[in-house]
């Protein structure tokens, strides 16, 4: 998520209203744990950095942060407590994090408020970076559309530039966290994808949601509800879809 013109800016009662995310997060463990199997301690200097790409209110966030540093712990590969960033806009509800982090106080955590399709943390410098459902969310919109208000009900052209949109961020994304990892650093990601035949679980609920608004917004309103989402097809075929 960014701060360009058209870009999402922030959320609300994402604790309140995001449990499909936490569910997940919770069932990536074993892929998690599975990742961090493959992270050479002895290429890493102490203390480890780790790094949640799109925290938002932090509920989610501290659970896969919490996940990551107790099999760190069980596997003996943590020689001091580990340094969490959460990232997320500038907009964020950081005092809701925040707030958070403090009643949990599990491990040392510090803010980062970038967009993360920039340079968000120092080159060479992270361990450990995470993102769950965060990359579908563009840096912005590239388009209008036309017939409806989300990206999988537009017309060829303009499916075609959140398509194009997407595999620039995805690039950007992948290129600034290659840029800030260590070596022998690893990255934990979870990106909301469609499936072969380009559905997503999302598409009828988006549809009625834009019968409702049409019925409720303005005209004014209306060319503003588009949101910056665009899911890609599965991981292996990403960058190129």
């Amino acid at each position: 998520m960014t701060t360009n013109t058209g870009a999402t800016l922030g959320m609300t009662n994402y604790n309140e209203n995001s449990s499909p995310q936490l569910a997940v997060v919770n069932s990536m463990t074993s892929y998690i744990h599975m990742g961090l199997d493959q992270l050479d301690v002895s290429c890493l200097s102490s203390p480890l950095i780790i790094a949640d790409f799109g925290s938002s209110h932090g509920r989610n966030s501290i659970q896969a942060m919490k996940i990551i540093i107790e099999y760190l712990e069980k596997t003996n590969k943590l020689f001091t407590p580990p340094i969490v960033i959460h990232n997320d806009l500038p907009t964020n509800d950081w005092t809701t994090l925040f707030q958070l982090l403090a009643k949990d106080n599990s491990y040392h955590a510090l803010a980062n408020g970038h967009s993360f399709y920039e340079q968000c943390l120092p080159l060479n410098s992270l361990s450990i970076g995470f993102s769950s459902f965060s990359i579908n969310w563009l840096s912005k919109i590239p388009c209008k559309i036309s017939n409806n208000r989300f990206y999988m009900f537009a017309d060829e052209n303009e499916r075609q530039a959140f398509k194009d949109q997407a595999k620039l961020d995805l690039t950007s994304f992948l290129e600034h966290r290659s840029q800030e990892l260590k070596h022998g650093g690893i990255l934990l990601l979870s990106i909301s994808s469609v499936d072969q035949q380009g559905l997503d679980c999302l598409s009828f609920g988006l549809d009625k949601l834009y019968t409702c608004a049409r019925s409720l917004f303005s005209t004014k309103e209306l060319s503003d509800f588009t949101p910056p989402v665009y899911y890609r097809s599965l991981f292996d075929r990403c960058l190129l879809s």
